[in-house]
């Protein structure tokens, strides 16, 4: 469903790249692997990175109990969250002109806390698999205390819009014939080999998940 659209999310420089639709929203959302989540304090703004995985019409987070933000959240106040993902450094021939080719997401909504047990391990399970597919099915899930130990929230999708950068520099007519290399150089995130722990037990196997077919193979989707 796609979220409601006010004049807070409406992109205004370069109207041309916005984007209000779920099919180009929710994308880049379950590409993105942090978010930055802003709320307010005292009356004052704050702004933190975390992780997050969205389930349908609503983005989810976890932490400590204590969390401000965590807190903020689950009094209902309302958040914005922001996601953004580089795809390239656009070269041009002019300084003035040079840009990023991205794919960023503002969202806004109002959280609520996720107190259902069943509900809560699920999300777990789910912010796992969003950050290390296949992980929640190698490595011990939650035991009732940690479970008690962390708050999971949830943001639903109340606005949000997308913004998009592609393409080819933009130069001015005047710079074209300027004898200055001119292009995009890609950004493609990768991971490394996997480098073991000093106290993994003798004998351990890599997981499957990080086999050379797995999903951590060569750059992340």
């Amino acid at each position: 469903m796609d979220a409601k659209t006010s004049d807070r999310v409406k992109v205004k420089r370069h109207p041309e790249r916005g984007y209000y639709d779920r099919q180009t929203i929710d994308p880049i959302l379950d590409e993105a692997l942090v978010c930055h989540v802003s709320f307010i304090k005292g009356g004052e703004p704050r702004v933190l990175p975390t992780i997050h995985v969205r389930i349908d019409d609503a983005i989810y987070l976890h932490g400590a109990p204590a969390a401000d933000m965590l807190a903020a959240i689950g009094r209902a106040d309302p958040i914005a969250v922001c996601v953004t993902l580089v795809d390239g450094l656009v070269l041009a021939r002019s300084v003035y002109s040079h840009s990023l080719n991205y794919r960023s997401v503002v969202v806004y909504g109002h959280g609520e806390e996720v107190a259902e047990r069943d509900e809560k391990m699920e999300v777990l399970r789910r912010l796992v698999e969003h950050v290390a597919p296949g992980r929640s099915q190698e490595a011990r899930m939650p035991n009732e205390a940690e479970i008690r130990s962390t708050r999971v929230v949830r943001v639903r999708i109340e606005e949000a819009s997308a913004k998009v950068r592609s393409g080819p520099p933009k130069d001015d007519d005047a710079d074209l014939d300027l004898p200055v290399w001119a292009g995009v150089l890609p950004f493609v995130p990768s991971w490394g080999p996997p480098v073991p722990d000093d106290l993994l037990l003798p004998g351990v196997p890599l997981s499957p998940s990080l086999s050379p077919e797995g999903p951590f193979a060569g750059a992340r989707p």
